[in-house]
């Protein structure tokens, strides 16, 4: 009879008002997960301006008493394009009381060169086509900052107006296309000659293409110089 009463009594007591001695707002947590950002890019050296929001608000939160402690979770690395996840885990006593889950828009400014018009294909370009400008990057690509890395390349993607750019983003012009008459380096042992051919596959500088030496009509593989000259290593 009295292991039922107490077991009643157990019953009662639990399903009675908890009794809570902090509450933990909203507020307070947005500053914790705000922080924690922050030291993830201080860490990272990261010096560039930027801004950081949250898509959600943390609401605030009923603690019972004890020794409150909270700590955000990152990702391993910050995403500047897409959004970040935080994770805020709320420990009393020591122990995990709840964790509330949002997500932060993280975007870093630099000043980069970005395109003036739309840069097609395989078109050369000039300074002309670039300004610097205040913009939006990514966090994963080095973006130009000196338009005299990218003049007399060629785009081998469509670059939008306005968009910034890397050097991924360019390649050298084609510099010999087959049938050109060429010259051709020969190096063999120290000795240096030169010889004329023709061009059989088109390339780039610092590619190799196959040329055929005009006089000994031999095939050879020989690395762009400019659009005059290959030179071949035996």
């Amino acid at each position: 009879m009295k292991k039922i009463i107490l077991l009643a009594a157990l019953i009662l007591i639990s399903l009675m008002p908890r009794a809570f001695a902090y509450t933990i707002t909203g507020a307070e947590l947005h500053a914790i997960a705000l922080d924690a950002l922050e030291n993830a890019l201080a860490e990272r050296g990261e010096v560039r301006r930027h801004e950081i929001s949250f898509r959600q608000y943390p609401s605030d939160i009923k603690l019972p008493e004890g020794t409150v402690d909270v700590k955000a979770e990152l990702p391993t690395s910050i995403n500047y394009v897409s959004l970040t996840p935080v994770r805020a885990i709320i420990y009393v006593n020591g122990r995990p009381y709840r964790t509330m889950s949002f997500t932060a828009s993280v975007k870093v400014y630099d000043t980069v060169l970005v395109s003036n018009r739309d840069l097609r294909v395989e078109t050369p370009v000039s300074e002309s086509d670039f300004r610097l400008a205040e913009v939006a990057v990514d966090g994963r690509n080095e973006y130009i900052k000196d338009v005299s890395e990218v003049v007399g390349l060629v785009p081998q993607r469509f670059i939008r107006a306005g968009s910034p750019v890397t050097l991924t983003y360019f390649q050298q012009p084609i510099a010999v296309n087959p049938s050109q008459r060429v010259t051709i380096i020969i190096n063999y042992r120290g000795v240096r000659a030169t010889a004329q051919g023709i061009v059989m596959t088109r390339g780039r500088v610092g590619q190799i293409v196959k040329v055929k030496n005009e006089v000994s009509k031999r095939i050879l593989s020989a690395k762009v110089i400019d659009s005059h000259t290959v030179e071949v290593k035996l």
